[in-house]
């Protein structure tokens, strides 16, 4: 994925500047070098107006993502809002500690000018966040901000496709798609299953064996060779399907007419999609394969889980998450060794592969969905946090229990008296921080 660009800005008084300056805006250059981005350098310790002016246009015309601007010492107010304004990008305050206080002048002031400035921002409504500290401190800090900004941008550039739409009954899969485009500036190419699947029976018809590396990796529990071959064939032609329309994610109706057209229950395809770095939700929801690519970017990478929620024990404040057997093999746990089985719940269970079936692993995980309000145009972001423990296959699929962070009852209350849709992403990495920066960034409404 292409590094974001960073826009770094290093704002001074004339009258406030000495000898360290320029030392301190060396060092946190190099620091922000060592980061997984492209630092855009303003050129200098920025003091004025024009100054300020001469840098963004240097920005604009190099088109960064995101505005650093680094208090080192206090500086005048129009130079960030201005800044802030024309570039249209989100923007992040450094400032730094002050130097010891030993009865002189006050040295930099830092932090009253990341105040002053987040007053100006805040009152013209621009996205702005904060960081304070030295840059061991800030650099940990910094490279999150940085994720959601790297999210923000590839939102505008994503490309879905929703096959075959959403599953029946299932009014939770609907979607806005003008409204998701006008808002986030995702776009949905709307593919028929015929034409997937049509794609795939050319594809066993033809001399060569179908091909799914990510399959050949899986233990075989009960599924006919035939199953397997049926699974690759449309694994291949939903990759004919991405680079026909420029797609990197799936939205696919799995059922009822998959299993029906091509005699094959496609939860284990689902997840030799995930494995291989194309993100699939099932059951046709568009939503809940943006909060999987959201819950990607903002791990750095972790392939997510699309899953319900079933049960909870408010005993324990314990809650366990499950899908019919469509999650990635890489979230199974050591020691485990994930199966293609027939599936548990197609046509009464034990008739037609193809799952892959396995408990996931344990660790820290988010818990999100992605949903529409009532009022058109707007979203919110349903976000929670927990801890992963070691689950027994305890059902058939892919079972999780978490101990979440909040109490069982306030979730519970919060999911049903606010119609929280029932598809979630569940993640390994705790993103709580990064998700409401998000929706701060984004303005929706978090839950």
């Amino acid at each position: 994925m292409k590094k974001i660009k960073v826009g770094y800005l290093s704002l001074v008084k004339g009258s406030w500047i000495n000898e360290r300056l320029a030392g301190q805006r060396a060092e946190a250059l190099k620091m922000l070098s060592e980061l997984d981005i492209e630092p855009v350098d303003c050129g200098g310790l920025i003091q004025n107006e024009a100054q300020a002016a001469e840098a963004v246009e240097h920005f604009a015309s190099s088109s960064v993502d995101c505005l650093l601007i680094h208090f080192l010492t206090f500086a005048l107010g129009a130079c960030a809002p201005s800044a802030a304004k024309k570039l249209g990008v989100p923007v992040i305050f450094w400032s730094v500690p002050e130097p010891p206080m030993r009865g002189g002048r006050l040295q930099a002031n830092s932090f009253c000018a990341a105040n002053m400035n987040a007053h100006a921002l805040w009152r013209m409504g621009l996205r702005y966040s904060f960081v304070y500290g030295d840059n061991d401190s800030v650099r940990e800090k910094l490279c999150g901000k940085f994720l959601v900004v790297r999210a923000i941008r590839e939102l505008a550039r994503l490309r879905i496709g929703s096959v075959g739409g959403r599953v029946p009954g299932f009014y939770t899969s609907n979607y806005d798609e003008l409204g998701l485009c006008a808002k986030f500036g995702v776009e949905t190419e709307k593919i028929t299953l015929l034409e997937v699947v049509d794609k795939a029976r050319k594809i066993l018809e033809g001399s060569k064996e179908p091909v799914c590396a990510a399959a050949d990796k899986v233990r075989v529990r009960d599924v006919t060779a035939e199953e397997l071959r049926k699974l690759k064939a449309l694994y291949q032609a939903l990759a004919e399907t991405a680079e026909k329309y420029r797609l990197s994610t799936f939205a696919l109706r799995c059922w009822p007419d998959v299993n029906d057209i091509y005699g094959l229950g496609i939860c284990g395809l689902i997840g030799m999609l995930n494995e291989s770095g194309c993100i699939t939700a099932c059951e046709g929801d568009v939503l809940g394969a943006v909060a999987m690519k959201l819950a990607q970017w903002l791990t750095d990478g972790a392939v997510p889980f699309f899953c319900d929620w079933i049960a909870f024990d408010e005993r324990e404040n314990t809650g366990v998450v499950w899908h019919c057997g469509a999650a990635a093999p890489a979230l199974c746990p050591a020691g485990c060794s994930p199966q293609f089985c027939k599936s548990s719940i197609i046509d009464g269970g034990g008739v037609k592969g193809v799952t892959c079936e396995f408990p996931l692993k344990p660790g820290r995980v988010t818990m999100l969905r992605l949903g529409e309000t009532r009022e058109q145009g707007k979203y919110r972001l349903f976000a929670a946090a927990g801890t992963a423990l070691d689950t027994d296959q305890i059902l058939r699929g892919n079972p999780l229990n978490v101990k979440f962070d909040r109490r069982i009852p306030e979730m519970v209350d919060t999911v049903i008296e606010n119609g929280i849709e029932h598809h979630y992403v569940v993640v390994h990495g705790d993103i709580m921080d990064k998700l409401r920066l998000f929706a701060k960034w984004m303005d929706l409404e978090i839950l």
